[in-house]
């Protein structure tokens, strides 16, 4: 798969997803059709440096703040859900990158590679030392959102020697995040799902393929490797969870609105006339800014508090109120699409309108594990001075 050269001097991804939008609006149809991103649509993203934003800028990236990085996937899930999806993603993948050697994420991430891959521990990587230390990596993931622009796959895997699975002092199986050239994995189209259909979110599947070392590192067994602010608080790395929700949610504001000034409901009233329209548009348009606003204050709080070196005990309550921000983004996104589908009536349920598909991408988007029920408990545990005991706090 050819590659296109990644930016290092955008200094305005922002501004960048707000060039695309209009082309990828146009492209939507066809994402979803095809259930992928254009190859267009990849190399004018990786162009922009949107694909390689929280990589820090001395590996390769564009080293973005993540409220301005966020803010990005916002404005690209306003334009469509999917193409928002597969940017959010990578960049999630690449705030595993704190704990790989440099070497390793040049190789890995440099000439606009993009990874996709699976953080679940259903992989096996038996120790080996032919042709060089490492591992034999085998196994089946599912969910690799973006596997058709991908250049390098992930799967967390159990360490095992021989047979027997390497445990911790606790006596928990200890897992690598193998990563996986494109030409050793096999693509299995699985994806067949209600939205977000764009992302290639297929299923890949590895037999004994050799990882060495430096792409197969333990994750979060320690400090990362990597210095730059980001690593040292994960949630500011899965916080574009709830913006890509957020977007998705304008989108679908936008569209209803638009709709609205055109459509005509019973008796011949257009929409926009009718006081329950009018209603739903404005308490839709307050959920979703009100819920924007926290998840960016809280996210530029633990970013400010990291940034200042602040230990890592001192931010517990930040990086809790993070993530409760990012899938309470998430629950309101949900609320004021669902508000203003119901509100449009029969002109939402057509294809040929945006709307129908805003309402499908933000329910499929909120079932994920990192914006659902367990983040919320996790939160309110954390609230009650109990430990979260959920990944990623």
């Amino acid at each position: 798969m050819a590659q296109a050269t990644i930016s290092t001097t955008n200094s305005d991804p922002l501004a960048a997803a707000r060039a695309l939008a209009p082309r990828i609006r146009e492209l939507a149809p066809e994402i979803e059709r095809a259930g992928r991103l254009p190859r267009e649509l990849v190399d004018a993203m990786l162009g922009a440096g949107l694909f390689h934003m929280v990589l820090p800028r001395h590996l390769g990236g564009n080293e973005v703040d993540p409220v301005t990085a966020a803010r990005a996937v916002e404005e690209v899930s306003a334009a469509d859900g999917s193409a928002g999806w597969c940017v959010m993603i990578a960049a999630q993948n690449q705030g595993f990158g704190g704990f790989f050697e440099t070497a390793s994420i040049h190789e890995i991430w440099g000439n606009g590679g993009i990874t996709c891959g699976v953080a679940r521990p259903i992989g096996r990587a038996v120790v080996t030392n032919s042709p060089a230390p490492g591992y034999l990596v085998s196994g089946r993931w599912p969910f690799a959102s973006g596997s058709s622009h991908a250049t390098f796959f992930a799967g967390e895997s159990v360490i095992y020697d021989g047979d027997t699975p390497r445990k911790d002092a606790n006596g928990n199986n200890i897992s690598v995040f193998a990563v996986i050239p494109r030409d050793s994995v096999t693509v299995y189209e699985t994806w067949d799902t209600a939205g977000l259909r764009g992302t290639a979110s297929n299923d890949f599947s590895c037999e004994n393929v050799f990882v060495p070392l430096g792409r197969a590192p333990q994750m979060f067994q320690g400090p990362p490797v990597q210095d730059w602010p980001a690593y040292r608080a994960f949630p500011l790395l899965v916080v574009n969870h709830g913006s890509q929700a957020l977007g998705v949610a304008r989108g679908a504001i936008e569209t209803a609105t638009e709709l609205a000034k055109t459509k005509a409901g019973y008796g011949g009233v257009l929409l926009k006339d009718v006081a329950r329209t009018q209603f739903v548009i404005a308490e839709a348009t307050a959920l979703r800014e009100a819920a924007s606003e926290y998840l960016y204050a809280a996210t530029q709080r633990l970013w400010d508090a990291v940034v200042a070196g602040a230990p890592e005990d001192d931010t517990v309550q930040l990086r809790s109120r993070t993530r409760l921000a990012a899938a309470h983004a998430a629950r309101a996104s949900v609320q004021a699409v669902d508000m203003v589908y119901a509100a449009l009536g029969t002109s939402a349920v057509f294809k040929k309108t945006p709307l129908e598909r805003h309402f499908r991408d933000i329910h499929t988007a909120a079932a994920h594990v990192m914006v659902g029920t367990l983040v919320m408990e996790a939160a309110g545990r954390v609230e009650l001075g109990m430990s979260a005991e959920f990944p990623f706090f």
